[in-house]
C-alpha cells in the first residue's frame, strides 16, 4: 500500500486551525514581546493555551511551562510560537519535535537578516524542524492571523476581522497597515501571514494555500524578494487562473534595494525581472499599500471588464474633467458618444448638458435623470464599464434639509407618521410568511420625502424611482441584506431607537441606492464603479466600495482588465494545446 501524501490543506492544518497553541517566551513583564503576543492569542482564540517560560510559574492565571516537553504527554501542543532570543530558538525546537508539535511561528529576529551567522543559525533550526516534519512561519516576523480558529499570533494588538482577502506580507509593518485599513473600510481577511525570513514556507506555499481556501476570493502579497523565482512562477500560475493575485513589490531604486536586505535578508534582483516573472504568473503589481487594498476591493465587488472601453457620469463638468484625465493616463478609453445615444441623453437632461463623455447634467436638479443616464450608458454593447461619480452619503440627508427648510420639516413629520401605518406589528416581523410588500410602501414614501428635497413633484417620477430601487429587493447578493436592513429598522420603531432623526429607515435609503448599483451590475455583468469625493469611505452593507478619488478608482479598473487580458490568454493557449493534441 502506497503512503498517503499529506496536501498542503492537510499539512498546514495544525497552522491555522491548531487545537492547542504554546507560546514560548510568554512573559508577565508587559515590557516585553512575549506579554503582548500571549495578550494577542487570548484574544478570541478557544484552544487550549500553554505559556512556556523557564522563570515564571504563572502568566496572566495560566500555569506557566518550563518546556514543551513538561506539558503533559496527553495534550498534545498542534503550534509553537517562538518570542525568544534567535540563539534560544534551535534547542526549542528540538522539544517542540519531542513533543510532536507540526507547526511554529518563529517570531523572534536574527536571523538571516543579519548575515553569515544568523544564516547558519536559521540553517540549523529548518534542520531540526524538517526532523519532525514541523512546518513554521518566519523568523523575523509580527505573526499572522487565522479567522478559521480566530486565532490571533501577533506580537502587538491588531484589529482584524475574518472576510474574502488573504495577505502574506515580508514585511510586517506594512502588513499590519493593510490588515488595519481593510478593518477601518469593513473588509476583512480569511488569513494573513506575516512571513519574515521565509526560512521554511514560502511565499508561493501561502499564495497556494489560500488559494485551495474556497473563504478567500482574492490573495494580497507584500514581496520584497523570492527564494526561488522558477517555482514561484509554477505554482502561482496554477492559482492565478481561479482567483486574482495582487502584489506589491518594491525595489525599483538602488536604495531600496539595499534596504530590502538590511530587513528581510532577501535578493530583491532586477525590478523587471519580477514584472517579467509576475506577467507569467498572472500576478498584478501595483505600487502602494493603498493600491494593494483599493485593487483587491475592485475584484471583490466587480465583473471584469470585456475590455478597456468606458463610460464617465459626473454631477460636475470639473470633477469630469479630472476622471477623463486620469482614465485617460491609465490607458483607458473615453469613448466618443453616439449621435444616437446624445439624442436619448436629449430627451431627459436640459440642452445645457456636456453633449458628450463624460456625462454632465451641468447642474440639474432631476434627481430621476440622473438616475437614468446609467441605463442609457450600460445597454451600449460599446461601453465595457461605467465609473459613476458622487454616489454616495444620502443617509440622513431628509434629516440635513428638515433643519433649514420648514415646508419639508413639515413633510418630513408626515412621513414619519405614515410609516408607522405601513410597518407590520412588532410580532410579525420575525414571521417568515409576512409579506414584504409594506418594505416597497415604505420605499415609496422614502422616495416621496426625498424628492421634496429636490423640489420634484411629479408622481410618475417618482413611481419610476421607486420601482428602480425596489428592483433590488430582486438581487441574490444585495437583496437579503436589504431585507434585513428594513427589518432592523421597523425593530427600532418599537423598541424607540430611533436616533436624532426620529427615522431610522433613512439609513435603509443609503443601502437602497447601493443596491440599485448592485443591481446594474448584475444585469449588464459589467463594473459600475462609483466615486465619493471624500477620504474614509467604507465597504457597505451590501459588499459595495467607494473610491475616494477618480485616480484610485481608474487603476482598478486598469487592473480588472489587465487580469482578464491575462485569463483570456491562458485561455487560448489551453486551446492551441488541446487542438495539438
Amino acid at each position: 500500500m502506497s503512503e498517503h501524501k499529506e496536501t498542503l490543506q492537510e499539512e498546514f492544518e495544525p497552522l491555522f486551525n491548531p487545537r492547542a497553541v504554546a507560546v514560548i517566551g510568554a512573559t508577565n513583564n508587559w515590557g516585553k514581546w512575549g506579554f503582548s503576543t500571549w495578550n494577542s492569542l487570548l484574544d478570541g482564540y478557544e484552544g487550549r493555551v500553554y505559556p512556556v517560560n523557564n522563570r515564571q510559574k504563572e502568566i496572566l492565571g495560566y500555569r506557566a511551562y518550563r518546556r514543551v516537553t513538561d506539558i503533559p504527554k496527553d495534550e498534545p501542543v498542534d503550534l509553537a510560537v517562538f518570542v525568544i532570543p534567535a540563539e534560544g530558538v534551535p534547542a526549542v525546537m528540538e522539544d517542540c519535535v519531542k513533543k510532536g508539535v507540526r507547526a511554529g511561528v518563529i517570531i523572534s529576529a536574527g536571523f538571516a537578516e543579519t548575515g553569515k551567522e544568523g544564516k547558519s543559525l536559521q540553517d540549523e533550526v529548518v534542520r531540526i524542524a524538517r526532523k519532525g516534519s514541523l512546518r513554521f512561519i518566519g523568523g523575523n516576523c509580527m505573526g499572522f492571523w487565522s479567522a478559521t480558529a480566530h486565532l490571533k499570533a501577533f506580537m502587538f494588538p491588531l484589529p482584524v476581522m475574518d472576510g474574502p482577502l488573504a495577505l502574506v506580507s515580508q514585511g510586517g509593518n506594512i502588513g499590519g497597515s493593510v490588515v488595519s485599513a481593510g478593518y477601518m473600510r469593513g473588509i476583512g481577511f480569511r488569513s494573513y501571514v506575516s512571513c519574515g525570513c521565509t526560512a521554511d514556507i514560502q511565499i508561493e506555499d501561502y499564495i497556494e494555500y489560500f488559494g485551495d481556501d474556497p473563504n478567500v476570493e482574492v490573495i494580497l502579497a507584500y514581496i520584497e524578494g523570492l527564494n526561488d523565482g522558477t517555482r514561484f512562477i509554477e505554482k502561482v500560475r496554477h492559482v492565478s487562473s481561479k482567483k486574482p493575485v495582487i502584489a506589491l513589490k518594491p525595489g525599483r531604486t538602488e536604495a531600496a534595494t539595499k534596504a530590502i536586505s538590511s530587513h528581510s535578508g532577501s535578493l530583491a534582483g532586477l525590478s523587471s525581472l519580477y514584472d517579467d516573472a509576475f506577467k507569467k504568473a498572472g500576478v498584478m503589481r501595483v505600487n502602494t499599500p493603498e493600491e494593494l487594498l483599493d485593487t483587491a476591493m475592485g475584484f471583490v465587488t466587480q465583473p471584469l471588464p470585456r475590455g478597456n472601453k468606458i463610460a464617465i457620469i459626473s454631477p460636475g463638468g470639473s470633477y469630469g474633467v479630472l476622471t477623463a484625465d486620469a482614465c485617460a493616463s491609465m490607458g483607458l478609453d473615453v469613448i466618443k458618444l453616439s449621435d444616437e445615444t446624445i439624442a436619448e441623453f436629449d430627451k431627459i437632461f436640459p440642452p445645457r448638458w456636456s453633449h458628450g463623455n463624460p456625462v454632465d447634467p451641468a447642474g440639474d436638479r432631476d434627481f430621476i435623470a440622473y438616475m437614468k443616464a446609467p441605463d442609457l450608458l450600460l445597454k451600449l454593447p460599446e461601453v465595457d464599464s461605467l465609473l459613476y461619480m458622487g454616489f454616495t452619503n444620502f443617509s440622513g440627508m431628509a434629516s440635513r434639509f428638515r433643519g433649514i427648510n420648514k415646508e419639508i420639516a413639515t413633510i418630513y413629520q408626515g412621513v414619519v407618521q405614515e410609516l408607522t401605518k405601513l410597518i407590520p406589528g412588532e410580532g410579525e416581523l420575525e414571521d417568515p410568511q409576512t409579506d414584504d410588500g409594506w418594505m416597497v410602501e415604505v420605499t415609496k414614501k422614502m422616495v416621496e420625502l426625498f424628492f421634496s428635497m429636490f423640489g420634484t413633484t411629479d408622481s410618475s417620477d417618482s413611481e419610476a424611482f421607486s420601482q428602480k430601487l425596489t428592483s433590488a429587493f430582486k438581487s441574490k447578493k444585495a437583496g437579503p441584506k436589504i431585507k434585513e436592513q428594513f427589518l432592523s429598522a421597523a425593530q427600532s420603531f418599537y423598541k424607540g431607537t430611533l436616533g436624532e432623526s426620529g427615522n431610522p429607515f433613512e439609513d435603509v435609503f443609503q443601502t437602497l441606492m447601493e443596491g440599485l448599483l448592485i443591481t446594474w451590475i448584475e444585469t449588464y455583468d459589467k463594473p459600475v464603479i462609483t466615486t465619493s469625493f471624500m477620504e474614509m469611505v467604507s465597504y457597505s452593507r451590501l459588499g459595495y466600495y467607494a473610491y475616494s478619488t477618480p485616480e484610485r478608482a481608474a487603476l482598478v479598473l486598469t487592473k480588472l482588465i489587465e487580469y482578464g487580458e491575462y485569463l483570456e490568454r491562458k485561455d487560448m493557449v489551453r486551446g492551441e494545446e488541446k487542438k495539438n493534441g
